[in-house]
């Protein structure tokens, strides 16, 4: 592994010559600023660029004099350097912060392409306040990147400038702290699985035991709730109970779903709803416009196991009414009895349920919204990708059939939705 230093580099000379020796890396950047007052100057530049050329007057006598050493050889000739170990890299506008971190995003994608496996050390002790804010800043935003700082003594307010040793600084609460914000809105987009990969990323680094314990249990939570978002209820559930303190609504819910609880038996359509709701919050209007889809198909089929026992794709025609078995001989196909969403719903209003009787009353409404998704690239056999108007247009066609139906026989089938960023919300032990 190649050692790469990165210094930020000031008027001072002494904590970057200081930082070189130390740390005796295999390549150095010196991050600089340009013109003539400029610290690039004092890199390798001839004659004696570090010296302390500041002059001060005695007040008695009125003689100038230097209270520092005016010579000074370039920082690549005291730390013997050669030309092939070290690369300048200037900013106009040392005061400019935007100009700062630009510049070194720029110098951190030439690391990543030229080495393969390297240790990055950012030194930040040197150069403009401005110019080490952008170092520090980019040592905490870069997981790769180290944060170095030279502490030694003070002999004035201006800068470090002698008796200075590096010291290697924890970024990673700070890190963290910066990570869990972007989770935030991550979380509130539904986002789990990219926050388990995240955060399993970030448990690889040397974290304090309360941050590692805290990023822990958000990994357990968001897996459990990216297991949920794709349907797979029993290792959800398994993984979820241990905090039922803090999701106890949707562990009853998970356990209404399988079957663990009492339920209504329409809790597969609820949680259809709500992932519909999920995909189309991100913006794959496709994808939740076939849940709502299925969701309409479940809710007919349940209807009919439940109350009349018959099981879509099984369903024999010697288990229908006598009445209606002439009826439907011809959709025999291998003994079985072949229906669609449609057919579902007109079965049941021949059956005289009332899921039937409201979809007779609806079915033009509900038809225009399942011709959204039959026309849709991914969800049916046409072209074209759906856009948030046909999802809102099926939306209120479908959940309102849904919802307004339940009603009507005494059911409230409204689930809550999974949670967002209040899965990082740690309650006190």
């Amino acid at each position: 592994m190649e050692k790469i230093l990165v210094l930020s580099v000031g008027g001072s000379a002494e904590p970057i010559i200081n930082a070189i020796k130390n740390y005796k890396p295999d390549f150095v950047y010196f991050f600089c600023s340009s013109g003539p007052k400029g610290s690039e100057g004092t890199i390798d530049s001839p004659g004696d660029p570090c010296g302390d050329k500041r002059r001060s007057k005695c007040t008695k006598c009125g003689y100038e004099y230097y209270p520092g050493n005016p010579r000074g050889k370039a920082i690549v000739f005291q730390t013997r350097l050669e030309k092939g170990q070290y690369e300048i890299v200037t900013i106009d506008d040392r005061d400019d912060l935007n100009e700062c971190y630009e510049k070194l995003l720029a110098l951190a994608e030439t690391i990543n392409e030229k080495y393969d496996n390297s240790q990055v050390i950012a030194n930040y002790t040197g150069g403009t306040k401005t110019m080490a804010v952008a170092v520090a800043l980019m040592g905490i935003m870069t997981p790769q990147w180290e944060l170095s700082l030279n502490i030694g003594p003070r002999q004035d307010l201006i800068s470090v400038r002698s008796g200075d040793t590096p010291v290697d600084i924890d970024k990673w609460s700070i890190f963290c702290q910066n990570q869990t914000y972007l989770f935030k809105g991550l979380l509130d987009n539904y986002h789990y699985d990219f926050v388990v990969s995240s955060i399993s990323g970030m448990l690889l680094k040397p974290l304090d035991k309360s941050s590692r314990d805290k990023l822990l249990e958000a990994r357990v939570i968001c897996e459990a709730f990216d297991l949920w978002d794709k349907f797979n209820h029993p290792e959800a559930l398994e993984l979820l109970e241990p905090y039922g303190s803090r999701f106890s609504s949707h562990i009853i819910n998970l356990k209404k779903i399988l079957g663990k609880t009492k339920a209504t038996g329409y809790e597969l359509v609820s949680d259809l709803l709500n992932n519909a709701e999920r995909r189309a919050v991100q913006k794959h209007y496709d994808d939740a416009i076939a849940r709502l889809y299925r969701a309409t198909e479940l809710f007919a089929q349940i209807r009919l196991k439940k109350e009349y026992g018959y099981k879509t794709g099984e369903l024999r025609l010697k288990q229908l009414p006598e009445h209606l078995q002439a009826e439907y001989k011809e959709r025999i196909r291998d003994e079985k009895l072949l229906l669609g969403l449609r057919e579902d719903y007109i079965l049941l209003f021949k059956l005289g349920d009332p899921f039937g009787l409201k979809f007779d009353q609806n079915e033009g409404r509900i038809i225009d919204a399942i011709k959204r998704r039959n026309s849709s690239i991914s969800g049916g056999h046409g072209q074209t990708p759906l856009k948030e108007e046909d999802y809102l247009f099926v939306k209120d066609r479908i959940t309102g059939f849904i919802l307004e139906t339940a009603g009507e026989i005494g059911l409230n089938i409204e689930m809550e939705q999974l949670p967002g960023r209040e899965v990082l919300i740690q309650n006190p032990r």
